[in-house]
């Protein structure tokens, strides 16, 4: 069975997350993406995207894993809604198990690309309520 589109670019960020891959990472980012760092403290476009990732690398002593188990995608025209079970661990990290949201927007040349990363999902109504 083919995998989603969608699927494939999250297998391919999260590689290049775990390889410290930025510019193959941003690549699937739409210009004005949101990354949510953690609740209450977004990253806005392919700049802060990366300066988040490099600082994220740092914190998490170059040892960030990812990875996903579990995706479903709710499809509609250009825009995909992911919710994710969203596996994270680091050498400073226990295996970390987040409800993710991600949207992807499909490009004027096919390609589907994110606009909104949110691993944290839900959790980011609680830092706000």
């Amino acid at each position: 069975m083919n995998q989603h589109p969608v699927v494939l670019q999250i297998e391919k960020a999260d590689r290049a997350i775990v390889a410290e891959d930025f510019d193959t990472l941003l690549d699937i980012y739409t210009e004005d993406a949101i990354l949510v760092i953690e609740p209450g403290r977004n990253a806005v476009g392919k700049e802060e995207i990366r300066k988040a990732f490099e600082s994220i690398a740092v914190y998490f002593k170059n040892g960030l894993q990812v990875k996903q188990n579990g995706v479903e995608i709710l499809e509609s025209g250009e825009t995909a809604l992911v919710l994710a079970n969203t596996i994270i661990s680091a050498p400073n990290l226990p295996v970390t198990k987040r409800k993710a949201t991600y949207v992807f927007n499909k490009s004027l040349n096919g390609s589907w690309l994110c606009s909104i990363d949110n691993s944290y999902g839900h959790e980011i109504i609680n830092k706000n309520a």
